[in-house]
């Protein structure tokens, strides 16, 4: 059972915090260098609703909009059923690379944006007020200023001295983060039909299946 499912959650979990990280990390990082500054403001507003967004909310808004509405995204599920993929890896993403199998690989990702988006959201939002938070603590410190007055561009100092070191504390909160979604995102993946360890432990649930 846990090898069928896991692969799903494996991918579920990458890409959440793909798109936590690439979003996150760049907010945080322009809203330190530019403290107090309107996108600082707007920035750790989102971030604010981020946190405190309940998934299962998010989960059918997005389902609500992006489905129903616009009709973009697949509501649920990892493939739509008249696609056929044999199965190497049970990773649905390398099969279809391995395969060659380029429309599969396509509809693979429709169905993957809109349950890592709303998996991603909490961690998204953590990462940006922390990168943020490091980054000004770095600012603040006497080799920053040792760095400036020596001539070097503000750029450089920013992205040589300051990103690097600030990203340190980042990288600890990414690898919880990503532990903890390896778990299995119960509502995530109950909501999106998901079929990861998250709904395989909410299907037992409502089964009793206590072993």
């Amino acid at each position: 059972e846990l090898k069928a499912r896991f692969p799903a959650t494996i991918e579920l979990a990458v890409a959440s915090m793909l798109f936590a990280t690439l979003v996150g990390v760049p907010a945080g990082g322009i809203s330190a260098v530019k403290q107090y500054s309107l996108f600082d403001h707007i920035s750790m507003v989102i971030a604010l609703f981020g946190v405190s967004m309940p998934i299962f909310w998010l989960g059918l808004m997005m389902i609500w909009v992006g489905s129903l509405e616009l009709g973009i995204f697949p509501p649920s599920g990892r493939l739509s059923v008249d696609i056929v993929l044999e199965p190497v890896t049970n990773f649905v993403i390398i099969d279809a690379i391995v395969r060659g199998n380029w429309t599969a690989l396509k509809d693979a990702l429709m169905h993957l944006a809109m349950p890592a988006v709303a998996l991603g959201t909490i961690p998204m939002a953590i990462i940006a007020r922390m990168t943020r938070s490091s980054i000004l603590e770095v600012l603040r410190q006497d080799y920053i200023r040792t760095a400036r007055a020596k001539g070097l561009a503000y750029r450089t100092v920013i992205s040589k001295h300051a990103l690097k070191n600030g990203l340190i504390p980042v990288v600890t909160v990414v690898g919880l983060q990503f532990g903890s979604l390896l778990g299995g995102a119960v509502l995530t993946e109950t909501i999106f039909s998901w079929p990861g360890v998250g709904r395989l432990a909410y299907q037992a649930v409502m089964e009793r299946d206590f072993p």
